[in-house]
């Protein structure tokens, strides 16, 4: 029985690392003139605005969606001038246009929407961090 668990937990540690690099996959890119701080302070917001919708305050979920918005802008215009990152300037529009309708969500009283959008946004954040973001930041 212990040689079938130790077969078991061995195969199961090569199939994970077999298939570690395709979900992690990073580019290589210059973000030496990234500006750390916008994402940091998106961030912030991003953890104020669920707290938001969880408490329905349509004005302050406004405010941290436009927040998030124009962090969001930054990333995108960031992206078009390094040139050759499509998939990242496609995540900071798409990122935009969810920070809004969250926002338009949550002003017409429709909390269950606001966060079902905001979980959208939150996986769009993570599809560019996981191929952009280096791991000390």
């Amino acid at each position: 029985m212990r040689r079938k668990r130790t077969a078991v937990l061995g195969a199961l540690g090569i199939a994970v690392g077999l298939t570690g690099p395709l979900v992690r996959a990073t580019v290589s890119l210059d973000l030496t003139d990234f500006n750390d701080d916008v994402m940091r302070e998106m961030d912030d917001t991003m953890k104020r605005l669920d707290s938001n919708i969880a408490t329905r305050d349509p004005t302050s979920v406004a405010a941290d969606a436009q927040s998030i918005r124009d962090g969001l802008k930054w990333a995108q215009d960031y992206f078009t001038k390094k040139g050759n990152v499509e998939d990242a300037v496609k995540w900071a529009k798409q990122g935009q246009d969810l920070a809004d309708a969250v926002a338009r969500s949550a002003q017409s009283s429709d909390f269950e929407t606001s966060l079902t959008t905001y979980d959208s946004l939150v996986r769009t954040c993570r599809a560019c961090h996981d191929a952009y973001k280096p791991p000390d930041i």
